[in-house]
């Protein structure tokens, strides 16, 4: 059986939701998080604050849909430049260059996402989990075909991932560094030599 195309209705309602969330992340980039209110996504938005809360219950549901738009498009993007073939090295290689500049674009509303996180535990946990779970699959996967050293799972991923959001947000001893054209190529040698049999 064929699913029927969506009416009217549910097609201007996905058109509203995704005017709320372009809205939001034009915002969030351009403004900030804390300075963008749900009065300013509305009107960029074209609709009423009355309607956006009819698609989200607040501010904090909205980063967290403009992260995901966000996170898909960066996977997206990694999947359609790897295939059956490409090594398991290669594959976290390039997942920490796509994550790298995920993190580069994104810079100013994930700050606002840690921010939310401190208050909310559920979007900061949210936004780690797929990150953490895909890294893990890959590398587990590299690890049981024999093609990357075997290492402690976990620490290894919290080890990549943390090390690539420290320098890429620019945080810690990674300070200054967030805008240089050679961290992305570090943290790719950094991957390397951590998976490298």
């Amino acid at each position: 059986m064929v699913a029927a195309a969506p009416g009217r209705l549910e097609r201007r309602k996905a058109k509203t939701r995704a005017a709320i969330i372009a809205a939001a992340s034009k915002l969030f980039h351009e403004r900030g998080y804390e300075e963008t209110s749900i009065q300013h996504i509305a009107e960029l938005a074209d609709t009423g604050v009355g309607t956006l809360y009819g698609y989200f219950s607040s501010k904090d549901d909205i980063l967290r849909e403009v992260l995901q738009a966000e996170r898909d498009e960066a996977l997206d993007r990694y999947f359609a430049s790897i295939d059956a073939s490409t090594p398991y090295t290669e594959r976290a290689c390039m997942a920490v260059e796509a994550l790298a500049t995920y993190l580069r674009n994104n810079r100013i509303i994930l700050t606002a996402a840690f921010q939310v996180g401190a208050r909310n535990r559920q979007v900061d946990e949210s936004q780690a989990e797929w990150l953490h779970a895909g890294f893990r699959d890959m590398i587990r996967a590299g690890i049981a075909a024999g093609a990357v050293r075997g290492l402690p799972l976990d620490a290894t991923v919290r080890a990549i991932v943390g090390t690539t959001m420290l320098a890429m947000l620019g945080i810690g001893n990674w300070a200054g560094e967030e805008d240089k054209p050679e961290t992305p190529e570090t943290l790719v040698a950094l991957t390397r030599a951590i998976l490298a049999k």
